[in-house]
């Protein structure tokens, strides 16, 4: 039974591996997301590195969301934070469930909860997967960089406003929704408990993850209107 089966039917997916508590599955699904951070990280500082070393370089946007940044420290800092965060996306929203589950008598272990949210970050590659693909087809194309005003230049014209990136920004939340439904399936089936009380479990991760892709939004939504 493979990841297929988590896309299609995922209630299946969950209630076949009820005595399935590897951790690996899990955790290749979360590595890759470091990984495509830092190969994405591998592309842009070869692309612009020997530029922006020790300079300002306002508006470069990072492979793995919308933010902007400032200095090319922080472009590096930008890129493997993001990958840290699905480590501890995991390991937070796993503890939340595990822990207020406990209020309802919930069955499993920690490590059944673990495995199970583990999984849940599947939905969340599609967008990362596509946008470092964007973001390394764009570098990879790029001239060389005489100076930080030309690479602010490119950047404006070829990165921030590309309708590709712009696209899977947009299209984000949806996956983000995705993989908020996988949260609410993962705590009813590693805990054994109800569909109401799963959802009270995954209440607090799921509002504080739907209220980001709401600010990602939002942020489109300026910038498209020129207010950022």
């Amino acid at each position: 039974m493979g990841l297929w089966t988590l896309v299609t039917d995922p209630r299946t997916f969950f209630d076949r591996r009820q005595d399935d508590y590897s951790l690996v599955g899990p955790a290749l699904v979360v590595s890759a997301h470091a990984l495509l951070a830092l190969l994405t990280t591998v592309v842009l500082l070869r692309s612009v590195g020997d530029v922006i070393t020790g300079i300002e370089a306002e508006q470069i946007v990072y492979a793995a969301g919308s933010q902007r940044i400032s200095a090319p420290r922080q472009i590096v800092l930008a890129l493997w934070g993001t990958g840290v965060l699905y480590f501890v996306l995991w390991v937070v929203v796993s503890l939340v469930t595990y822990l207020v589950s406990r209020y309802y008598d919930g069955t499993g272990s920690f490590r059944r909860v673990l495995a199970f949210v583990g999984w849940t970050l599947v939905p969340t590659l599609v967008p990362m997967l596509a946008t470092s693909v964007v973001m390394i087809a764009l570098f990879l194309d790029a001239p060389t960089f005489e100076s930080e005003a030309a690479v602010e230049q490119w950047a404006r014209a070829n990165v921030v406003g590309n309708p590709v990136r712009v696209a899977l920004q947009a299209l984000r939340p949806l996956f983000t929704l995705w993989m908020v439904y996988l949260w609410v399936l993962a705590a009813e089936y590693s805990r054994e408990l109800t569909r109401r009380q799963a959802l009270v479990c995954v209440a607090l991760p799921g509002a504080i993850a739907g209220l980001n892709a709401l600010g990602n939004l939002a942020g489109l939504a300026a910038q498209a209107l020129g207010l950022v």
